[in-house]
């Protein structure tokens, strides 16, 4: 299975579009987790960024440059289609025009649509994941992505009905041999996660735990609003693929339990329409 920061990649968009104000994700609070990296990753604790089939997670002093993203109620990206040289950083400044929630998600065409399927079957999903960003009516959110390889890539509103109505870009990464990525940030093997294993190989237990539990690593406790952010293998149950999202949890002493950058197991359920963690433990 492909690594899609969404899916995939261990990311980001944080879908908490009940939260007034600008939430974690259109402030540019992206996936994070370890010891800081960079003093101008400008994120709270940031981790090294992990490859994925269309690039990885950029840093703000590697910036190329600037491009101004807008999304409207029409269901339309301005602009809708942007021609990108392998290896640039690119600073997304995504500013939401309309009334409702809209959001940006970066990655190919078809795990984009994989994901648009997901999220018609279960709206109240969360996300946590570096390529995206959900923006608030009247806000503005940031990513800052790098584009390490070449090929032909979406960005697009996965908001049910917003996909359906057309709500997609198209970004053309050209390939470049001059192209390096000697200064950009360290890359997290696959083999080397804090887990002992890629995501996307997170279908076998840790420790011998039942297929009940699912593998995954904290990345933030919110004490105030009652939910973990959890990079996470397969949730079985649910039929989800690895991702990083965020979870409600049926218990608030939970969070005492846990700290970014734990390795856990949990057990999560739908409950009232709502994806809420009912069981937490420690790795072994």
């Amino acid at each position: 299975m492909k690594t899609l920061s969404m899916r995939h990649t261990t990311l980001a968009l944080l879908m908490t579009a009940g939260l007034a104000g600008t939430p974690a994700w259109a402030s540019g609070n992206h996936a994070h987790g370890h010891g800081p990296m960079d003093a101008d990753m400008k994120v709270a604790n940031p981790i090294e960024a992990e490859e994925t089939g269309f690039g990885r997670q950029g840093m703000a002093r590697a910036v190329s440059r600037t491009i101004d993203i807008s999304m409207s109620d029409a269901m339309r990206f301005s602009p809708s289609s942007l021609v990108i040289k392998q290896g640039e950083t690119i600073r997304f400044r995504i500013r939401n025009d309309g009334k409702i929630p809209h959001e940006f998600v970066l990655g190919p065409r078809d795990e984009i649509a994989e994901h648009a399927e997901m999220m018609k079957k279960n709206p109240e999903m969360e996300h946590a994941d570096a390529h995206s960003a959900r923006v608030a009516p009247g806000k503005a959110g940031e990513i800052i992505w790098q584009f390490t390889r070449p090929g032909n890539f979406l960005y697009a509103c996965l908001i049910p009905g917003h996909w359906e109505a057309g709500m997609q870009g198209n970004v053309s990464v050209l390939d470049s041999a001059a192209a390096t990525n000697k200064t950009s940030m360290p890359v997290a093997m696959a083999t080397s996660d804090k887990l002992g294993m890629n995501m996307s190989q997170a279908d076998a237990p840790v420790g011998g735990a039942d297929d009940r539990y699912t593998q995954g690593e904290i990345r933030k406790v919110d004490a105030a609003q009652g939910k973990l952010t959890i990079k996470h293998g397969n949730i079985k149950n649910l039929g989800m693929p690895s991702m990083t999202m965020i979870f409600r949890v049926k218990d608030p002493a939970m969070l005492s339990t846990v700290k970014a950058g734990d390795a856990v197991q949990f057990v999560v359920e739908k409950q009232n329409g709502v994806l809420v963690i009912t069981e937490i433990k420690k790795a072994p």
